[in-house]
């Protein structure tokens, strides 16, 4: 092709090149900015993430399963913690993320998938 069909060739590609430059590497350092500050405060207590019992695991389920069954109110429950607002953990609020649905669920995967290789002699 010639230079008349690439918009990066000539005397202003310098200028063109060097403002996206800038502006990616803005955007890009602000948002590692924001997840290098922000990843301690959402996995500083990683047990607040399995605080569940059996009653919110069948909830949730069905939640998951069945969004449109839920009657409920789809915001995260707060509560005033030394001055500031936290959110409760998933035992007392059925809208708070959690892990052990997800854990059990990539276990119960790998057992389900060695149980399947074991039985075709793989």
């Amino acid at each position: 092709m010639t230079s008349f069909w690439n918009p990066f060739y000539g005397a202003s590609s310098g200028l063109i090149r060097g403002g996206l430059g800038a502006y990616g590497e803005k955007i890009l350092g602000s948002s590692s900015e924001y997840v290098q500050s922000n990843i301690s405060r959402y996995f500083s207590d990683p047990q607040y993430y399995f605080q569940v019992n059996d009653h919110y695991v069948r909830n949730k389920l069905k939640v998951v399963l069945f969004p449109f069954l839920h009657r409920g109110h789809w915001t995260r429950i707060t509560e005033p913690v030394g001055g500031r607002l936290s959110y409760k953990p998933p035992i007392y609020d059925i809208n708070a993320p959690d892990l052990y649905i997800p854990l059990m669920a990539f276990g119960t995967y790998v057992v389900l998938a060695g149980f399947s290789l074991g039985l075709q002699g793989k």
